[in-house]
């Protein structure tokens, strides 16, 4: 090729390439550099690459049977006329006068570094294949720039990976690690330098995930998995993904974990197991109430388990929340399981989990029990008198062992569990009667607090409801002020066989009945009471109103039922019992 077309054609290549280029430009660009070389081989010239010291890293000439070898590693000694020309006479020491082409590049990419390109040539004149260099330093300035850009890119990226407070690792197809983030390094305790570089095999007797998932080519996702590293078990929650290149082949997999004790937090807290009651939400002035509440707290801040005992509706969980939030495990799980909402033969699976292939239709991964996922924290068993006569037999070996096994598993678990355990049954009479085991009563009740049924709580009835109707007319956007005298004294006589429960339930039915600014008794009624014997006028149903007698003191009254009542001695709600019986 003459050295025109060679020029026309390096012409040519740099013509066709704009500012947005990749890494065919650069090769384009790696092309013509070394079209370049071939040029200047045929001339009388020298191309030296030295670093930023000077020092000659490698050399080009146009002698073929010259011997660069020994310019290698000599520094170049020069004087520039001008500092802002590039083209200019020096003298170097490489025992001839030369005319210097002088380049040099910063990079600054991990750390500052320059490089320096001379093209020397012994003529006077200006060489004819300058412009052509100034094209390709030019070019190859764009292309630096473009892996300054990338650099700055992936240590974003890098910084991101590190900032997530997951776990992620990455190996390539031989098992070798090559990326692992901070949260990684802290939940397997080991530095970075520990890791990158190393076979997975070789830092743990078990076979990695990440080995398994390349040679299967399949995902994984939230398995649970056990990693003995530095002489300890590290239990993790693990999804694991293969990474392929463009022909599909494997060329690596991608880790991303978390300790199992992040996953039980999380579990609980989407599952909607955690304690959002304090002890200020416990609303009463009655003297049990308050003795309820100074026990708590003191029971709060022991370490042992704790029974409570009151009917439906009293707000047993509630006091259980609030003794976990007032405890020293407040940051930590609460996990409730009510032992009545589930068949007796999966009692056993929620409590303690299972593991993979346990039973049909087990889950891939096994599954973490309810102990698990309280590691740490409180477990809530609600119903106790409930649970089954052969899961207590196990609940009580756990509250003396502290280690779980899974069904179908052999490996024990330590857990960490402080349990709240609460009945509407009286267990003594079920130890009576064999339906309780007399081992774990006991040891459920070194600590126990009796919640009193709303019956006990006079003082606390109409603190209660005015509660609850402020609460229900935020909430509905309803203006109701209150209760009216009348329904006072309705909801003071009834004996609330359903405790708090039935009565907001009955005061948020009221809400919608109601059309004034004060629920009526009327409104009671209508919402559920009339079902319902009333404890404060049982003894006077004993005297029968007959038909006419009511009727002459609603004559005399002229309807005011109000007057009817105090009239006849009878309870409001006794008079509209006896008005719908007679059909008045």
């Amino acid at each position: 090729m003459s050295n025109n077309l060679v020029k026309e054609h390096i012409y040519s290549s740099f013509q066709d390439i704009d500012e947005n280029f990749d890494k065919a430009y650069f090769e384009k660009i790696k092309d013509c550099f070394f079209l370049a070389i071939e040029c200047i081989k045929q001339q009388d010239g020298y191309i030296l690459f030295t670093d930023i010291n000077k020092n000659i890293i490698a050399a080009f000439s146009f002698e073929k049977n010259e011997k660069l070898e020994k310019w290698v590693g000599k520094r170049i000694a020069f004087n520039f006329d001008s500092d802002d020309n590039k083209m200019t006479k020096t003298f170097i020491d490489l025992d001839r006068k030369y005319k210097l082409y002088h380049y040099i590049y910063k990079v600054n990419m991990f750390d500052i570094s320059q490089y320096y390109l001379y093209f020397i040539s012994e003529s006077e004149k200006d060489l004819e294949y300058m412009n052509m260099f100034n094209s390709i330093n030019d070019n190859i300035e764009k292309y630096m720039s473009l892996i300054d850009k990338h650099v700055n890119h992936n240590d974003l990226l890098l910084r991101a990976l590190d900032s997530v407070n997951e776990g992620i690792s990455f190996c390539d197809r031989d098992g070798y690690l090559i990326y692992v983030n901070k949260a990684c390094c802290s939940i397997l305790g080991a530095s970075k330098e520990e890791l990158i570089g190393k076979k997975m095999d070789k830092l743990s007797k078990d076979k990695p995930l990440l080995r398994e998932i390349i040679d299967t080519k399949k995902s994984v996702i939230d398995v649970e998995y056990f990693l003995r590293f530095k002489r300890k078990t590290v239990q993790l929650t693990n999804s694991g993904y293969p990474v392929f290149d463009r022909k599909r082949d494997v060329i690596g997999a991608i880790d991303i974990f978390r300790s199992i004790e992040r996953s039980r937090k999380l579990t609980s807290t989407m599952a909607g197991y955690e304690a959002f009651f304090t002890f200020d939400h416990i609303i009463g002035e009655s003297r049990k109430i308050k003795e309820n509440i100074k026990l708590a707290k003191v029971f709060a801040k022991s370490s042992e388990n704790i029974l409570i005992i009151g009917e439906s509706g009293t707000g047993k969980e509630l006091f259980a929340q609030a003794i976990h939030n007032y405890s020293n495990r407040r940051s930590k799980p609460f996990i409730a399981l009510n032992c009545a909402n589930f068949p007796n033969e999966l009692v056993d699976s929620e409590l303690f989990g299972y593991e993979e292939g346990a039973f049909t239709g087990a889950k891939k991964g096994g599954k973490p029990g309810k102990f698990e996922l309280a590691h740490g924290g409180t477990l809530f068993l609600d119903e106790l008198g409930e649970m089954p006569i052969h899961i207590q037999a196990k609940l009580l070996r756990v509250l003396e062992t502290m280690c779980i096994n899974r069904i179908g598993g052999t490996r024990p678990i330590k857990v960490d569990v402080r349990v709240i355990a609460a009945t509407n049954r009286r267990l003594e009479k079920l130890v009576e009667q064999g339906e309780f085991r007399s081992d774990l009563y006991y040891r459920l009740k070194v600590l126990y607090v009796e919640v009193p049924p709303l019956k006990e709580r006079e003082k606390d009835v109409l603190i209660l409801a005015d509660y609850f109707i402020k609460k229900f007319s935020e909430k509905m956007q309803k203006n109701i002020s209150g209760l009216s005298s009348g329904a006072k004294e309705v909801i003071m006589q009834y004996a609330w066989p359903g405790n708090i429960r039935e009565l907001e339930n009955t005061l948020s039915r009221c809400m919608y009945i109601c059309d004034g600014e004060y629920i009526t008794e009327e409104n009671l009624i209508m919402a559920g009471l009339k079902e319902y014997k009333y404890e404060g006028f049982i003894k006077r149903e004993a005297i029968k109103i007959d038909k006419k007698a009511l009727t002459d003191a609603l004559e005399s009254t002229n309807g005011n039922k109000k007057k009817v009542s105090e009239l006849l001695g009878i309870s409001r709600p006794t008079l509209y019992k006896l008005l719908k019986e007679y059909k008045i």
